[in-house]
């Protein structure tokens, strides 16, 4: 069974729309479901990995930075040392996917995922550490300790402060909704926060110019609730992430309009980009 995107209104999965807001539906397990392997294990291996790396460093430029910044990025690679680095990951990876691959053990969507999570763990790395005056947004060094770290063993409110670093930001960002004024919390309830009860509340950022919390975004254990400015209200489950990617001077999330500012958009496509993995 899987949740309307809009509503949360419990459907089955083969449901192309909500039967109670009308909401139409992706098609979320089609869209996760790896059936292509991306590296063909019966050639050379680490040839391939070092292709398709740059094309994944070319992706996330082009997604969450400024596409135009793509030859700047990947020229710094090699007077960094960079190159040396991934060449030796690249190696142990190949050799991990050998032997998975002789015990039986490597499916298409397994193989992957290995691919991908290495990939993104690099990016992050070379990015945030070897990047930083590229970047026109500074990503936290935080993000960094979360690599390899299983979703069951995260305190995602911390994994929140860290990625958006909330406390630097000029938006009035609420973590407990005790301090939250009354007013605020009903009318953000009543605007685009209305989760299930059991579903705990990480944070409510008013962005509404006469302060009044109609519009700005929450973040809760299992989604991001928004309301832009003349915009529908909108709902994205981390399970149900897809497609995230930044525009001018906003971002797409699944599609949906998004704009916290500047710095926030990054950090958020940043945060976004790692629970949809922890989600897969």
């Amino acid at each position: 069974m899987k949740k309307c995107i809009r509503c949360q209104m419990v459907l089955s999965d083969d449901a192309r729309f909500c039967s109670n807001c009308g909401a139409p539906q992706p098609d979320w397990s089609a869209s996760q479901r790896s059936t292509v392997p991306s590296i063909d294990m019966d050639q050379d291996i680490e040839p391939q990995l070092s292709e398709k790396f740059f094309l994944a460093l070319k992706d996330r430029i082009d997604r969450e930075h400024r596409p135009e910044q793509y030859t700047a990025y990947s020229e710094r690679m090699y007077p960094s040392g960079f190159r040396d680095v991934i060449a030796r990951r690249f190696t142990q990876a190949a050799d991990r996917l050998r032997n998975q691959q002789a015990l039986g053990m490597l499916e298409t969507t397994q193989l992957n995922w290995m691919v991908e999570d290495l990939f993104e763990e690099l990016l992050d790395f070379y990015i945030i550490r070897y990047c930083k005056d590229l970047n026109e947004v500074e990503l936290p060094e935080a993000i960094l300790k979360y690599q390899n770290v299983p979703m069951s063993e995260i305190n995602l409110f911390q994994v929140v402060k860290d990625f958006l670093q909330f406390d630097r930001e000029p938006e009035k960002i609420y973590t407990d909704l005790l301090q939250m004024p009354i007013h605020k919390l009903k009318n953000a309830s009543q605007a685009f926060l209305f989760p299930p009860r059991d579903e705990k509340i990480l944070l409510v950022a008013d962005q509404s110019l006469l302060g009044n919390g109609k519009e700005g975004f929450a973040i809760t254990a299992r989604g991001l609730y928004w309301k832009a400015p003349f915009q529908k209200s909108q709902i994205v489950l981390f399970s149900n992430l897809i497609d995230l990617r930044r525009k001018e001077d906003w971002i797409e999330i699944n599609g949906h309009f998004f704009n916290a500012g500047l710095t926030l958009n990054v950090k958020l496509l940043r945060l976004l980009g790692r629970l949809k993995l922890w989600h897969r």
